[in-house]
């Protein structure tokens, strides 16, 4: 075990908040960085939400998981995971329509939102036996593949819809300038998301709560900020696209890709209350989000308050459900 549980308070408060701030910044980076290189490719905006600025913002989850998974903590793996769509549903698309009611695209309700709710069903389905073996997770990876061609060919097709977004950007930058946030994004994201790992699982160690609750909560609240952040700011500047995307394409990499990867390198086990309970919490709030959106074709005030309402009773039982 790679955790050391004798540090002091302040320590362990300095380390979560460093990890908290490190991730925060560095997605900001990596997504600037990355959506300018998605525009030099030629895709539509819908797109670079769905695909770039969601698998940028999804890093922390992904390194998390993976060292989590490293390190023998499976319910922290497949905790995170879970909460981070359950938090990036409910309290992510909830405090961005609470703020202003964001629009959504024909074109995400009938081809994104479906894939997004069929991989949750997946995983529920894979949880079934407790178990997510290399083959299953080599299955989910080489998904994730098809879906980002798919998603890449029908960008292609919508960029004309787009074209007005070109003058977003402050000022014009260099493909060197590009590389060096795209890198330096990552390095950051790793280091931000190991000190929020290790600072996290301290406190759980020291105050009895089990590793999944930590990982539905804490940690896939910590890693999910760079979401959190993009979509509320999106919503600001009218850009539901992006908000909408960064969500429905984070959800669908959070199981594609970092389940996919984390059971290649290690199968990850389910508990019976992952398989059961927050499985199935998963695929509601992603199914929920057909009639919503599809209704008027936006998110209200009204129906981003029963996601936050939503939220906060799945963590109060969370807390209470012994671990």
């Amino acid at each position: 075990m790679i955790f050391k549980l004798d540090l002091g308070f302040l320590e362990i408060a300095a380390m979560i908040g460093a990890g908290f701030y490190l991730l925060t910044i560095a997605a900001d980076w990596l997504v600037h960085g990355a959506s300018s290189l998605a525009k030099r490719i030629g895709v539509s905006s819908l797109v670079i939400g769905l695909t770039v600025v969601a698998f940028g913002t999804s890093m922390p989850e992904l390194v998390v998981s993976i060292d989590a998974s490293l390190a023998g903590n499976p319910g922290i793996a497949v905790g995170n995971v879970v909460g981070s769509n359950i938090f990036n549903i409910a309290l992510i698309l909830g405090i961005a329509a609470l703020i202003n009611p964001i629009t959504c695209s024909r074109s995400v309700i009938r081809r994104d939102v479906p894939i997004m709710i069929t991989v949750a069903g997946l995983m529920w389905y894979l949880s079934a036996d407790r178990m997510i073996s290399r083959m299953e997770a080599g299955f989910l990876f080489s998904l994730l593949i098809t879906y980002t061609v798919f998603s890449y060919v029908k960008g292609r097709q919508e960029l004309p819809l787009d074209g007005a977004e070109e003058n977003d950007s402050d000022a014009p930058t260099t493909l060197a300038f590009e590389m060096r946030l795209v890198i330096t994004g990552l390095i950051a994201m790793i280091a931000g998301s190991k000190l929020l790992l290790h600072g996290s699982v301290a406190v759980a160690k020291a105050v009895g709560i089990s590793d999944e609750v930590i990982g539905l909560t804490l940690i896939a609240a910590g890693t999910s900020l760079p979401e959190l952040a993009t979509s509320v700011v999106a919503a600001l500047r009218g850009k539901p696209d992006i908000a909408i995307g960064n969500v429905v394409g984070s959800n669908i990499f959070n199981i594609l890709g970092i389940l996919g990867l984390g059971g290649i390198i290690l199968p990850l086990e389910v508990s019976e209350h992952m398989g059961t309970i927050d499985c199935p919490v998963m695929f509601a709030v992603s199914l929920a989000c057909l009639p919503i959106m599809y209704t008027g074709l936006k998110i209200t005030r009204f129906e981003a308050a029963i996601f936050l309402i939503v939220y906060v009773s799945y963590t109060l039982v969370l807390f209470q459900t012994p671990g």
